[in-house]
């Protein structure tokens, strides 16, 4: 069966740098024979999560988005760097999710102002770790100049993107199926992390 990959565009902005960088991990996730679903999140997007309102969460736009990321085995997820973070609306994304990402891979890949994208990389991989997921301990992040326009033109970050593609679609499934495997011999501390969800429903 192949690795169901979600690849999840951080921006609201219409025809975004982000798109150049997706669309080669993308082709790469491809090639290497994962079933890939894109969420742009400027074509979908979600209210400022309110843990005060409990009709949100049965809202269509979020139960497709909880939806969306349970289906998936990992996950490539890019953010533009806005003030050393991620986006607001890739954070707000994140708000929803919890025991979606639990025990799932994700690879991170951002665009920057001119910085190294580091903050805004760590930004998300610490709020997939919070959710129990596992990251990609590599990423790319590209920078204005490495476009010509809106299309990424440098070679070194282009194989950069497409190993991070690439590595997702590899390592989500034996990741998964350990977490499950796990999950599913109970609660008890042998189980590591993965046990802390025996008994947690959605």
């Amino acid at each position: 069966m192949s690795t169901k990959v979600l690849i999840v565009k951080g921006s609201t902005a219409h025809k975004s740098r982000l798109d150049s960088l997706a669309d080669i991990a993308r082709e790469a996730a491809e090639q290497t024979g994962g079933d890939i679903r894109m969420w742009d999140l400027q074509d979908s997007p979600l209210p400022v999560m309110s843990l005060t309102d409990p009709r949100q969460r049965r809202l269509p736009e979020v139960m497709q988005v909880r939806e969306a990321a349970a289906e998936a085995d990992g996950f490539i997820i890019l953010t533009p760097e806005y003030h050393g973070n991620m986006s607001g609306a890739l954070k707000n994304w994140f708000d929803f999710l919890y025991l979606e990402l639990a025990g799932k891979f994700a690879g991170v890949l951002a665009v920057t102002g001119g910085g190294g994208g580091d903050m805004s990389i760590t930004a998300v991989k610490n709020s997939f770790n919070w959710c129990h997921g596992f990251t990609l301990p590599f990423h790319a992040a590209a920078r204005p100049e490495d476009f010509d326009g809106t299309v990424l033109v440098n070679e070194k970050v282009i194989e950069r993107v497409r190993r991070v593609g690439s590595d997702v679609v590899r390592y989500a499934p034996l990741i998964r199926r350990t977490f499950e495997a796990a999950r599913a011999d109970g609660a008890d501390w042998r189980t590591g992390v993965a046990g802390m969800h025996a008994t947690k429903t959605d």
